[in-house]
């Protein structure tokens, strides 16, 4: 489709608009918004448009784009006129961001660091099922569902309505996801109702209730926000096909190593430090008199 010489016209078409006002950082960077001094180049534009949302509509999308960025910072720019950034409340929030972001990030540098241990083998999977076939006999009934994530309430938001108004999974799940590949894979399999979206259980719960197409409340957890689709439910007593059944079992395990090795790591920290004497922790005691003397001064 790229190739296809309709398909650049609009790219010129906006190239040479952008070219007439002479704003360029630099040649083939042309700016298509400023405010105030700060510059939107296409290139930036481009870079965060989803590919299946410029190819249905390019000059619609990067329109589109230019003018959220432009509601965006004339926002923003007040904010740090009023000196909103300079505030308690926003330090106390900076904060809390930057030790979420870390915790996430060390993990991931764990998992990384692991990469090789992670791999889970088809003949590994079927090796597990043979053990343990007897767990296999749908004795708890199993969930295919959605699960999406998102970095604001805006995009969780956007991404169930637009869902609830019938556009592609596919496209919602790129659009708004921290990650989409991961989502989507995950949203083709089938989990027992006990470990579906276990990490965070009022989804875990909402699933349990919840009928096919149904989706659940947004929920904030870790820093992200998050909903389920249910799509299709296999009741206790099914038999489950082995096609479906061991990509699954090589996610399951995929995920318990990646626990296991997380948290082995973070407690062999734990007890170097303990080890180094860099732990001061108050016991039971410590903390009882530390409340009475709080609620004593408050009265």
């Amino acid at each position: 489709m790229r190739n296809n010489p309709q398909f650049w016209i609009p790219f010129l078409m906006i190239l040479l608009a952008v070219g007439c006002s002479s704003r360029q950082r630099s040649s083939g960077d042309a700016i298509i918004a400023s405010v105030d001094g700060v510059e939107l180049s296409l290139d930036d534009a481009l870079n965060e448009i989803p590919p299946f949302v410029f190819e249905e509509d390019s000059v619609g999308a990067i329109q589109r784009f230019a003018d959220q960025w432009v509601r965006k910072q004339v926002t923003l720019q007040h904010a740090e006129r009023e000196g909103v950034h300079e505030t308690e409340r926003f330090r106390q929030k900076m904060d809390r961001y930057y030790q979420q972001a870390l915790d996430t990030q060390i993990k991931e540098f764990i998992l990384e660091q692991n990469s090789e241990d992670l791999e889970v083998s088809r003949e590994e999977a079927q090796n597990y099922y043979q053990a343990n076939k007897d767990r296999f006999v749908l004795d708890e009934t199993y969930l295919q569902f959605r699960h999406l994530t998102a970095t604001t309430r805006t995009e969780a938001d956007n991404a169930n309505r637009e869902l609830a108004n019938g556009i592609p999974w596919e496209q919602v799940v790129q659009q708004y996801s921290v990650n989409p590949d991961q989502q989507l894979r995950e949203s083709a399999m089938y989990w027992p109702e006990s470990m579906a979206a276990a990490d965070i259980p009022a989804l875990n719960e909402y699933l349990s209730v919840m009928g096919i197409t149904e989706r659940s409340p947004i929920q904030f957890f870790e820093g992200e926000y998050h909903f389920v689709q249910l799509t299709d439910i296999k009741s206790a007593g099914e038999y489950p096909e082995l096609d479906w059944l061991i990509p699954q079992i090589q996610e399951w395990l995929k995920l318990e190593k990646s626990r296991r090795i997380t948290n082995a790591y973070i407690r062999n920290l734990y007890l170097q430090a303990e080890a180094n004497n860099e732990i001061d922790l108050a016991n039971v005691s410590d903390i009882e008199t530390i409340l009475s003397e709080k609620f004593r001064n408050q009265q």
